[in-house]
């Protein structure tokens, strides 16, 4: 019953998305996106980059390229940590553009013993034209981490930032 209820909520989002007028999507072929993330889990901050290849209108293709994160017992800087990959999927409104995004990653934990998982990455996004070459975005998502162990990690993620455009 559930997924049912998730499904409807769902094509009512996009048939209700499709029919509000379309305006030309204003997405670069390759945007280089700074942005701050806050971590709730075990609770830290990152600032890092970003890079979105856009090879069709509505889809974008995410890699993280580098993040400095702290918190209260750590800091580290990540460049391109566990490989991530995320697909964008933006749903075509006026003014204010959501996209969900999904995607895989790698994960490294250390517990005396150090081992790689996979991690999900999954959410909802919200992108504002800022200017012809700029977008302002706003993005909570989960990570969660070793899905068949015991021990499954789930982070809640909060991300904001902008994406330049670098190639048209």
């Amino acid at each position: 019953m559930k997924r049912l209820i998730i499904i409807v909520v769902f094509f009512a989002f996009v048939a209700t998305a499709s029919a509000v007028p379309v305006k030309k999507s204003r997405h670069s072929l390759v945007e280089f996106g700074p942005k701050a993330s806050l971590y709730i889990g075990s609770v830290r901050f990152g600032i890092g980059a970003e890079l979105v290849f856009n090879p069709m209108r509505n889809l974008g293709i995410r890699m993280d390229l580098a993040e400095f994160s702290f918190g209260d017992d750590y800091t580290q800087f990540y460049m391109n940590y566990g490989g991530s990959l995320d697909a964008l999927l933006h749903f075509p409104t006026r003014g204010m553009n959501p996209y969900f995004f999904g995607g895989l990653g790698l994960v490294s934990f250390s517990n005396g013993a150090s081992r790689t998982d996979f991690a999900f990455r999954f959410g909802l996004g919200l992108e504002h034209a800022w200017d012809r070459n700029t977008n302002v975005f706003l993005e909570p998502g989960l990570i969660i981490a070793d899905i068949g162990g015991d021990d499954t990690e789930t982070t809640f993620r909060l991300s904001a930032g902008a994406r330049l455009g670098i190639l048209r």
